[in-house]
């Protein structure tokens, strides 16, 4: 994405949402938790504080501007590069990209601040909320998300009950395993009952795909998602990588854009082509000319080749 749309990011493909164009409500990796997987990397800002980190109206001219200029994508997600809902305008852009455009809106968010009326309130107003749940204790949550020091999980578990009490919308609850820290019977049974208080549409499994803040966190391999999955119920799905390129890419792409991705997200060939409607090849001699330079670097994860910014 160009720079003069610096809040936005995309379209890239997502193993949720399809096609997905992001945008950004909070500066880089300021959030209130400093998840051990996190493929952004350590948090910069760990805070609880609500305010105009980024001003609405900037971010409204950004995505309005790139959508005008963009293949459609199937949502418009509000994530980016930490907690969206940090943001104390939350509530006025979801409003406003409501009126603007029919593409679904999706928030993908940690649903600690659900307890926050303000919060609440503004999300009610989304197509789908995405919160992530990663813990069905509170030791292995001070584990795997290493929140702000007043954040508990029972608290945000209650918050999660009583907002899907009243939103209308889908939730898509994801639970991110990390083998050998929360994928025991006994964690699984906990999460089973906590599932139940919450009672979302859909339970998405998802696991270490892209390189993690945390070198000792491993992937749980897809026959142990299944089997937990078994074990959570009908409405449970273990998400599955999106590795198809378009038949149609044709795109010419700049390097800012491919800049702009890598920031947020470390990504395969794959990812760009899909994302970008771009030619594999076409990315591939951008990539060559970016590595020259310095600005992006490349490492195996997994036994695929990512792409990610340097420095």
């Amino acid at each position: 994405m160009s720079k003069k749309w610096k809040h936005i990011y995309g379209p890239v493909p997502s193993r949720r949402l399809g096609l997905s164009l992001g945008v950004d409500l909070v500066p880089y990796k300021t959030c209130n938790f400093d998840c051990i997987y996190c493929q952004l990397g350590r948090t910069r800002q760990k805070t609880i504080e609500r305010k105009r980190y980024i001003e609405a109206g900037d971010i409204l001219d950004n995505l309005f501007g790139a959508l005008e200029n963009i293949t459609k994508p199937d949502f418009i997600t509000l994530a980016g590069s930490g907690e969206p809902t940090l943001n104390s305008d939350i509530g006025l852009i979801i409003r406003e990209i409501k009126k603007k455009t029919s593409i679904p809106l999706a928030v993908l968010t940690n649903g600690s601040l659900l307890t926050d009326d303000d919060v609440s309130e503004a999300l009610t107003l989304a197509d789908v909320i995405l919160p992530s749940l990663d813990a069905s204790d509170e030791d292995t949550f001070q584990k795997i998300n290493r929140p702000h020091e007043s954040l508990h999980l029972e608290t945000i578990v209650e918050g999660l009950v009583k907002f899907r009490e009243k939103f209308t919308g889908a939730i898509w609850l994801e639970i991110f395993f990390v083998d050998g820290v929360n994928t025991s019977e006994t964690s699984v049974e906990l999460f089973k009952k906590i599932l139940e208080r919450i009672n979302p549409d859909k339970v998405q499994l998802n696991t270490a795909v892209r390189p993690p803040t945390e070198s000792f966190v491993k992937a749980v391999s897809d026959s142990e998602l299944r089997k937990i999955c078994g074990k959570l119920g009908g409405i449970c799905e273990v998400i599955v990588q999106r590795e198809e390129i378009p038949r149609d890419a044709k795109n010419i792409v700049d390097p800012e854009t491919i800049i702009a991705i890598l920031s947020r997200r470390p990504c395969t060939l794959v990812d760009l082509s899909k994302g970008l409607s771009a030619s594999p090849n076409h990315i591939l001699k951008t990539i060559a000319v970016l590595q020259k330079e310095g600005a992006i670097k490349s490492y195996f994860q997994n036994r695929e080749l990512f792409y990610a910014r340097a420095g």
